[in-house]
């Protein structure tokens, strides 16, 4: 998978010097971790009040186009890459006529009464819910979380952190509409969703078609 270098910029992270990045654009695969006829593209797709859900477009065909064209901003120091954030970049015309541009990031909105949670972007420069990428495999995850599910009175020693890889693909409500789109499901990757349409996917990175 190729990565294209977009933006470099120096910031300062806890007294010492890092490299703030942005790669992109490169289009988001989604592919099946248990279910092999899952295997498409995420794209932004209206979900109300000028937010985009991630939908999906099946096939294994590089896409261009706008609606597939996504970024990871992103620093690192040394050899450690801090968590990041998927990014699109919104268009529309302004006051005047001329095209407006605004870089907007992707967020997990929880459900109180699921497990499951919706990724949308909103407009705007908020930061976004932040992930982690591995650029060996291109595909994103999140890192360094605790297993609690045998936690209890004893205070637990020696525990180790995971890195956990749990985006699914689910019919649901993305704001108004109704969508085949990403969401994220709480827990540790192989606990059930409660919606029963989600399939859990691998989403990752790849190079655009040559336009």
């Amino acid at each position: 998978m190729k990565l294209l270098l977009y933006l470099s910029a120096t910031v300062l992270v806890t007294g010492a010097v890092a490299e703030n990045n942005v790669v992109g654009p490169f289009s988001l695969r989604i592919t099946g971790k248990t279910d092999s006829s899952i295997d498409g593209y995420a794209w932004a797709c209206h979900a109300g009040a000028a937010t985009e859900g991630l939908c999906y477009s099946a096939g294994s065909t590089p896409v261009s186009g706008s609606v597939y064209e996504f970024y990871y901003n992103y620093s690192y120091y040394e050899s450690y890459n801090y968590p990041g954030y998927i990014s699109y970049v919104f268009t529309y015309a302004g006051a005047d006529g001329n095209q407006v541009k605004v870089p907007s990031f992707a967020h997990i909105y929880p459900s109180w009464a699921s497990n499951v949670h919706s990724l949308l972007i909103p407009p705007g420069i908020e930061e976004g819910t932040p992930v982690s990428l591995d650029f060996d495999t291109g595909f994103f995850y999140m890192g360094s979380l605790y297993d609690d599910t045998h936690w209890n009175a004893t205070t637990p020693s020696g525990e180790r952190t995971e890195d956990v890889s749990n985006f699914h693909l689910c019919y649901q409500w993305t704001g108004g509409y109704w969508f085949r789109s990403l969401a994220w499901v709480s827990g540790f990757e192989g606990v059930a969703p409660q919606n029963p349409s989600c399939q859990p996917v691998n989403l990752g990175v790849e190079s655009l078609a040559p336009t």
